[in-house]
């Protein structure tokens, strides 16, 4: 049979075995094995070097349900690392002290931070490698031996430290809101209200709102912890809701926030204030740019990204001297109001916090409590 563009040999023709054999094919095929151009059970423990491994591995990402962003700015750069220092190894010859002088290269060659290493590049060499086990390509073996492969400890080779993200000021937030565009600043108040994750108030659509109750329910289609089959339900109040009504006319299945209908704000606002006629250069321009967004080119996209929506702010906050801040910093802004107001509990719930340590990651101890506290006690 060919399959996958390679001819596989099933034995004599008609017989039991070449039925099984056709069988097993097909069920590991579709099972997502390891396409190499080879199947499962050709990738010998003995003989799969690491580069075998780390190829067969991301092919399985890319097929399973992982998000491709995942894949392309995790998995991607920490496998490169490892078949770039040990490519030509045999999996089964994998130890400890490779992946310790995988790390240590990282941190004193590439000046990469020990959080960055501990956390993006340890789990997905075990995830690796794990997987391979699983596949009956990398020996049982291996796995005891990796466990024993502990993250790198604080100021060990010298490894660089990064400073945790902080909440951002709230008079920050107020000067920089004052010279946003319309929509992202109703990007900012709304995650500022809701506590949501900056993805997901970027792919939040009208399809995904419950409107029934007075507090309307947002349940994202995908979510940071979804394949922990963990359920997120983000609760939208009278001021949220308000923001979002702005844009009611939106497609129930397009994302509410478009930077395409920004954009079109942008150029309406421009041309309402114009006091003197468009020039013919303008109109041809005018001409130009819709003719690219006939064919697709350079024209803004339907939604913002994580990324686009974090670049918006920075290019605003550089524009008018106002400190740079992120939409992750908005987040942890919201923790700590709702610490300081509510407590743990409720922060937690409003985040989507399973655990109380990640509400405590999250929200700052609030410094004028603990300053009213010691007045009144102390």
């Amino acid at each position: 049979m060919r399959l996958d563009g390679r001819d596989i040999y099933l034995g004599p023709h008609g017989s039991p075995q070449s039925h099984e054999a056709y069988d097993r094919a097909i069920a590991e095929w579709l099972s997502g094995g390891p396409k190499l151009g080879r199947f499962p059970g050709e990738l010998a423990p003995e003989r799969t070097t690491v580069r075998e491994l780390s190829e067969a591995y991301l092919q399985h990402r890319s097929r399973s349900r992982v998000s491709s962003h995942v894949v392309s700015k995790v998995d991607q750069p920490a496998l490169k690392r490892l078949t770039a220092l040990y490519g030509s190894t045999r999996a089964c010859e994998f130890t400890p002290a490779c992946a310790r002088a995988l790390m240590r290269r990282a941190i004193v060659d590439e000046e990469l931070s020990r959080q960055y290493i501990n956390g993006k590049v340890l789990p997905v060499i075990k995830r690796a490698f794990r997987w391979g086990v699983r596949e009956g390509i990398v020996p049982t073996s291996i796995m005891t031996r990796l466990a024993a492969c502990e993250p790198i400890a604080y100021g060990e080779y010298g490894a660089r430290e990064t400073e945790p993200v902080r909440a951002v000021d709230e008079e920050t937030v107020s000067r920089t809101l004052k010279v946003l565009p319309p929509m992202i600043r109703d990007m900012v108040r709304l995650q500022l209200l809701t506590g949501m994750r900056p993805g997901e108030l970027c792919g939040i659509r009208w399809a995904e709102i419950d409107t029934a109750s007075p507090c309307w329910a947002y349940l994202p289609a995908n979510h940071k912890n979804k394949h922990r089959r963990q359920s997120r339900t983000i609760g939208i109040g009278p001021k949220g809701q308000a923001i979002l009504m702005r844009y009611g006319d939106r497609p129930d299945d397009q994302p509410i926030f478009s930077p395409q209908r920004s954009e079109e704000g942008r150029r309406a606002q421009l041309r309402a204030s114009r006091q003197s006629k468009p020039t013919p250069s303008q109109l041809s321009r005018d001409k130009t740019r819709e003719a690219h967004r006939n064919c697709g080119k350079r024209s803004p996209g339907t939604a913002y990204t994580p990324a686009s929506f974090a670049r918006a702010i920075r290019r605003a906050c550089e524009r008018h001297g106002i400190p740079h801040w992120t939409p992750n910093q908005l987040r942890h802004t919201r923790a700590t109001q709702l610490r300081r107001k509510y407590g743990l509990d409720g922060a937690g719930a409003v985040l989507g916090h399973a655990r109380l340590e990640t509400t405590q990651i999250y929200a700052e101890r609030a410094v004028e409590l603990a300053e009213r506290i010691s007045l009144e006690t102390g």
